[in-house]
């Protein structure tokens, strides 16, 4: 295990025993289940007992990662088939995985879902196990796109399986909002004053504005200058702009649904939410792109019960199980096999004909963490940690 990784984490706030919420990939507040919670650690009871198989008729595996993710890998009853257990705890964000992992959890975890920026962290720390794609016959269903990215793979070796994706829009209201925004800049227009939002997310806030304010696509290597830039623009959007800064995506449906905002920086499930409460939502990748997300299936370094792992691994990238997790949740889905039985709504709400295309449009994405130890004149992930605290503070 890289200890010296692990206490730069610690030392820059990316990692504590007890996440502070600072970096949250997605902010989860007053979700409903089907939309991954609430933002609080919670327990499921056992989703299936009974030993049907006597091979895994003792087998046990823990799940720590996205409320709403575990239904993929029990899909069509395939855990109470095998007769493996699974008991699933529920993230508030990535650092809780890296948390638990390296405070004594390895040897007891099972399965976990970072997504792909903090995937080749954890590989690096050594707290995820190696992948042996032969032993996932689903895999090479797969879209190619998602099948050879860099994050689940690093170096070659598979860390990581793509399980859900999607992106951070510009979403507004297109009863208020008549003419389709092109820039991020477009909420800074006077006549849309106090009627926009940011969220409180430090990921998917700085790269969109950090594309925008830097003129750059690569959001994740840039200099102080144009740190301090990006910053200097989401203060301008939060003192002067701004009606509030959300905790998280399930508040920011809430006030498009009461329609106190009619625009904001986003997340796809966002419109769903809304639209369950009577507000459709439109949304758009302006011209300086976005950020793209990938969230992934891992097994933790020395789970136990490997084999049913497997199992359920597998039957989380069939096509039912993709397409049920992707209409619950409105996720994408990441294999083909899920495309057919979906949804009008889940098909709809992703480019399923052109994903590679999609992504080069939003500017070259998934990115990669910012770097967490100094690369020349780069920005490290401590450095975009203190500018955020400078824009909570302004």
């Amino acid at each position: 295990m890289n200890k010296r990784l692990i206490d730069r984490l610690m030392r820059t706030g990316v990692l504590t025993t007890h996440p502070s919420g600072l970096v949250r990939m997605r902010g989860v507040s007053g979700m409903s289940r089907r939309t991954f919670g609430k933002g609080v650690i919670a327990s499921s009871a056992v989703l299936a007992s009974g030993a049907v198989n006597p091979a895994f008729a003792d087998a046990e595996v823990n799940f720590l990662g996205w409320q709403g993710y575990e239904e993929g890998l029990t899909h069509g009853g395939v855990a109470e088939d095998l007769g493996i257990s699974v008991n699933a705890t529920y993230m508030n964000d990535n650092n809780q995985i890296i948390a638990t992992a390296t405070g004594g959890g390895m040897g007891n975890m099972g399965i976990a879902t970072p997504d792909h920026g903090y995937t080749p962290v954890m590989a690096e720390i050594g707290i995820l196990e190696e992948l042996d794609v032969e032993r996932l016959p689903n895999f090479p269903d797969l879209f190619d796109t998602f099948k050879t990215m860099q994050g689940p793979n690093v170096d070659g070796v598979q860390y990581g399986l793509p399980y859900t994706w999607g992106s951070i829009p510009l979403m507004y209201n297109p009863k208020h909002v008549t003419e389709k925004p092109t820039s991020w800049l477009d909420i800074l227009k006077p006549e849309y004053k106090g009627k926009v939002a940011l969220v409180n997310d430090v990921i998917s806030v700085m790269i969109p504005f950090t594309m925008t304010a830097a003129s750059t696509h690569t959001p994740t290597r840039i200099t102080q200058d144009q740190l301090d830039a990006a910053i200097d623009l989401i203060i301008k959007i939060k003192t002067e702009h701004a009606r509030t800064i959300a905790s998280g995506y399930g508040e920011l449906a809430d006030l498009f649904a009461s329609e106190e905002i009619i625009m904001a920086q986003a997340w796809e499930p966002v419109a769903a939410w809304a639209g369950d409460k009577g507000v459709e939502l439109a949304w758009t990748v302006p011209q300086e792109g976005t950020w793209t997300l990938v969230d992934c299936l891992a097994m933790i370094r020395n789970a136990p019960d490997q084999d049913a792992i497997y199992e359920l691994l597998n039957n989380g990238l069939s096509g039912p199980a993709q397409a049920h997790v992707a209409n619950v949740n409105a996720t994408g889905a990441t294999v083909m096999a899920a495309v057919p039985l979906l949804n009008e709504r889940a098909r709809s709400m992703y480019p399923y004909d052109n994903i590679a295309g999609f992504l080069e449009g939003t500017g070259g994405g998934p990115f990669p963490l910012w770097p967490l130890d100094e690369d020349g004149d780069l920005v490290t992930f401590d450095d975009v940690l203190n500018a955020w605290e400078r824009f909570l503070k302004a």
